[in-house]
């Protein structure tokens, strides 16, 4: 099975390169970003394209079976408000529709806790108006991933607020508070969960099957496996 990851780079990103990377199931593992990171795993095929616009035709020359796309962004760290939209919605929506129309069987996005289209918020609002679209290419299989504040190490910043947020939620986490207000969760958490489900076998087969897993969930399916760190 060949999977292919967008924003490996990123929290969640390198934290499902590496789960991916455990699983001999996954036998081709393709990361597509801007930039080279540091990987000696054999599965692994870096594609270093910094023009964003030609990712959808990397997917089509590479009809990947899963697409793992955890591209985000914040209206700081991009600079202005449709700088934001232009990746976290119009970008993921491209390398969504590519994916589609390769026969690519699963796509997991890495959403966010809040997504609604129609929120008053610019962040959640851009979040949910993404997941409508995805689910509206139905894909064979759609996992949406919908993760709290977000921990672990960053290699760059999202901006003082994010920062900020961070040292805020980083000790809420596992404690009562945390579980049934806020929902902090690791990184390495998500990664973990996105990889899990994407690998798991159909128990049912429909047109198209969507599962959306929210805050609580993340974490609970997390502490349940195992055999990947």
């Amino acid at each position: 099975m060949s999977c292919m990851i967008f924003g490996t780079t990123g929290l969640c990103g390198k934290e499902i390169l590496k789960c991916a990377e455990q699983l001999s199931l996954l036998t081709n593992i393709i990361s597509v970003t801007r930039r080279p990171f540091d990987s000696k795993n054999v599965k692994v095929e870096q594609i270093i394209e910094k023009d964003v616009h030609r990712w959808k035709n990397i997917i089509t020359e590479k009809r990947p079976n899963v697409v793992f796309c955890s591209l985000a962004t914040t209206r700081a760290a991009a600079g202005s408000a449709q700088a934001f939209v232009d990746v976290d919605y119009y970008l993921n929506l491209e390398i969504a529709k590519a994916a589609k129309d390769a026969g690519t069987h699963t796509f997991v996005l890495i959403s966010a806790i809040g997504a609604d289209a129609n929120s008053l918020f610019l962040y959640f609002k851009t979040k949910g108006r993404l997941e409508d679209a995805i689910l509206d290419l139905k894909f064979p299989r759609t996992i949406i991933l919908r993760p709290g504040p977000l921990l672990g190490p960053r290699d760059k910043s999202k901006g003082f607020m994010n920062d900020l947020s961070m040292i805020f939620f980083k000790p809420l986490h596992g404690n009562c508070i945390g579980r049934n207000l806020f929902h902090p969760i690791y990184g390495s958490e998500v990664g973990k969960v996105a990889v899990q489900l994407a690998v798991t076998p159909l128990i049912h087969v429909d047109d198209s099957v969507v599962k959306i897993v929210g805050a609580l969930d993340l974490s609970r399916i997390a502490n349940s496996i195992t055999f990947l760190s």
